[in-house]
């Protein structure tokens, strides 16, 4: 009942204000389904702007390096140390995606807190190498995309470079670049083709309730709703093509997808303006 009553409260309110009120409450839907743990985002932002603290040597770099020698062949070249540091890196701390390890979307922990996890996505496991290298003497650091992060030591790029960077590490300082708008898509792509779709559909639905309010026509919304989700479930078709044969391709089902998402969410806006009944 307090809902109807908010419901009912905003519906008074003058449009301004109303567009105000609901830009407010979906900025934190969209953060607390994305980011739920406010400690762990403070922290995340924190890492953006001083991203050489993660590079910590809180962890047992002694014994990993010990490790490390013994796996070594007895006349190893520079290639096989590099290939033994990230296989030990990968086989130490499995992939796990941040929503599911952390509860967040993103999150870059210290190399400490990925060890003392033990799971991690590309982005923590690239932290844990960079530290190993560096107590090795190598000048090593992370290098980001859109989709991935992995690392650079001295001239070489290891862990599965991207084909397009947006961010160099160099001397302690970020260094951003502009992607493509192709190799955006490609990025969109991927996220939607691996991110919860339970979060997503929140999102979609709560956007689309914000943009009909104040309409009160229940039958009119379950329409829309319907569009905007068969056109979502059109565009995560073609995201799950695109990230699956690692092909990018504007298909029809793309096309035909955007095209009802925005419609749904053209005619929920004329609805509140109207104030369908």
């Amino acid at each position: 009942m307090k809902s109807m009553a908010l419901w009912h409260w905003l519906s008074r309110r003058s449009f301004s204000v109303r567009m105000i009120l609901k830009t407010l409450i979906f900025s934190f839907v969209f953060i607390f389904v994305t980011f739920p743990n406010p400690v762990l985002t403070f922290k995340q932002v924190n890492a953006y702007l001083h991203t050489e603290a993660l590079f910590d040597t809180d962890l047992e770099l002694a014994a990993i390096n010990a490790k490390i020698d013994s796996l070594l062949p007895a006349d190893y070249t520079l290639q096989d140390e590099y290939k033994t540091i990230i296989q030990f890196v990968y086989q130490r701390i499995p992939y796990k995606f941040d929503w599911d390890n952390w509860g967040n979307s993103e999150y870059w922990p210290s190399a400490s807190e990925t060890w003392r996890r033990g799971y991690e996505d590309c982005d923590g496991r690239a932290i844990v190498a960079v530290a190993i290298f560096r107590s090795r003497g190598y000048d090593a650091n992370i290098v980001g995309s859109m989709k991935h992060l992995w690392i650079k030591v001295g001239d070489q790029e290891l862990m599965g470079p991207d084909r397009e960077k947006i961010m160099v590490m160099d001397q302690g300082r970020k260094k951003m670049q502009m992607p493509s708008f192709v190799y955006m898509l490609e990025a969109m792509a991927m996220q939607l083709y691996y991110y919860p779709i339970f979060r997503m559909i929140l999102i979609l639905l709560t956007f689309l309730i914000l943009l009909y309010h104040p309409a009160a026509n229940v039958k009119l919304f379950l329409g829309l709703a319907l569009v905007a989700i068969i056109g979502f479930s059109l565009i995560l078709d073609w995201a799950n093509a695109v990230s699956f044969y690692q092909e990018m391709k504007i298909t029809a089902g793309f096309i035909l997808g955007a095209i009802l998402l925005l419609t749904s969410f053209i005619l929920a806006y004329f609805s509140q303006r109207l104030r369908i009944k």
